[in-house]
Parts: structure tokens; C-alpha cells; sequence
């Protein structure tokens, strides 16, 4: 008799008598990247990202890999604050300048973000989480454009954290978010990282 089993990325048929052989180990490889940047607008070609923070972790085994990646970001030339964005983050003072505060040159923290996830494993294909994915991909693989850098994450292998819930049958999102304890501050790029992959654990 056989069962399907996940195996990393992979859905591999394997003899129920042998199934314990495929079932994931405490340290395995992450290739699970939850990924979340706060920024001066919701227009990835315009507005600028002001800070990107990233986890690698594996859904599978949930553990997580506590070298964060955790960078803000000046604005470039050519990007902008949305003023709308601009008086949302006034409600945010001490979020927002935190993060001003440490910013650096954006060519420089994007080629660090780069760097950072390639020194990850790359037997597999890397998976890139995001809340929406529309959202936080978008911009990153935008300023992977700006500063001519590769793709490091396949547009099929970006996961919606919304869509991965209402799949493991949270209808009410609103009603299972109240049931994962909060880290730190919310829009703090790093902390909602760290938050989401509760989400996953949990689900």
C-alpha cells in the first residue's frame, strides 16, 4: 500500500511500511523564507522600502533559523513616501524611528539581502512566504530590478499566507489571528516575520 508523502517542495509516492524514512528530521534544510518589508507606499515601482527583515524556517519541522536578515533602508533616488503612507506611519512614531534611525544605503542592504539568501541551501527550490505575497514580492523583486540583481526566489515558488490559511481551513482569519500571540511590534518588518511563522506552526 502506498500514501503520498511531502517532501520538501516534492509530493514522492512511498510505501506506507517505509513512510517513517521520508518524515522530515529536526534539522533539515530551511528552505521556507517568510519575508516582510514596510515601505512608503503600496506602489512597488514608485514607493521605497524602508526596511526588509527575512527568516528562513521549515514548515515541516518547525524550526527556525535565528541568523535573521533585519536592515533598513534610506530612500533612493527616483522612489518616494506616498503622503497617505507618510500619515499612516505618523500613528507609528516609535516604530517608525526605529527604523529611520538605522537606515542605510539601499544598494548596500539589497545586495546584503541578496547575499543572505543565497548563502541558504539551495537543494531545493527556495519558497518565499509573504502576507500578500502581491505585496512583499513585488517589491523586493522590484529592487532586485533597480540594482541589477537575480532573482533569487521562482514567481511558483511565492506562498500567500493568507490563501495557505483558508487551504488548512481558516475560514475566519480574523478569528484564528486572536489566537497567535503576538512578538514585539507590529510593523516591525522582523517581528511580523516571527509572528506569521507562528501562524504557520499553528495552523
Amino acid at each position: 500500500m502506498t500514501e503520498i508523502v511531502q517532501v520538501g517542495p516534492h509530493e514522492i509516492p512511498v510505501e506506507t511500511e517505509h513512510r517513517t524514512a521520508f518524515m522530515p528530521q529536526p534539522g533539515a534544510p530551511m528552505f521556507d523564507y517568510m519575508i516582510d518589508v514596510e515601505t512608503t507606499g503600496t506602489n512597488p515601482e514608485e514607493n521605497a522600502i524602508i526596511q526588509i527583515a527575512a527568516v528562513r524556517f521549515n514548515r515541516h519541522t518547525k524550526e527556525i533559523d535565528h541568523r535573521f536578515f533585519d536592515r533598513a533602508l534610506t530612500v533612493p533616488e527616483g522612489r518616494y513616501w506616498s503622503e497617505s503612507t507618510r500619515d499612516w506611519w505618523m500613528g507609528q512614531p516609535d516604530v517608525l524611528r526605529g527604523i529611520l534611525s538605522r537606515a542605510e544605503p539601499s544598494a548596500i542592504v539589497i545586495k546584503a539581502f541578496w547575499d543572505w539568501v543565497a548563502e541558504g541551501s539551495s537543494l531545493c527550490p527556495r519558497a518565499f512566504w509573504g502576507k500578500p505575497t502581491t505585496f512583499d514580492y513585488n517589491f523586493i523583486a522590484s529592487y532586485f530590478r533597480q540594482y541589477g540583481l537575480m532573482q533569487p526566489f521562482h514567481y511558483r515558488e511565492a506562498i500567500d499566507l493568507n490563501s495557505y490559511l483558508l487551504g488548512r481551513g481558516h475560514e475566519n482569519r480574523r478569528d484564528f489571528w486572536k489566537t497567535i500571540e503576538p512578538v514585539g511590534d507590529a510593523h516591525n518588518a522582523l517581528h511580523d516575520c516571527l509572528y506569521q511563522i507562528r501562524a504557520i506552526f499553528a495552523s
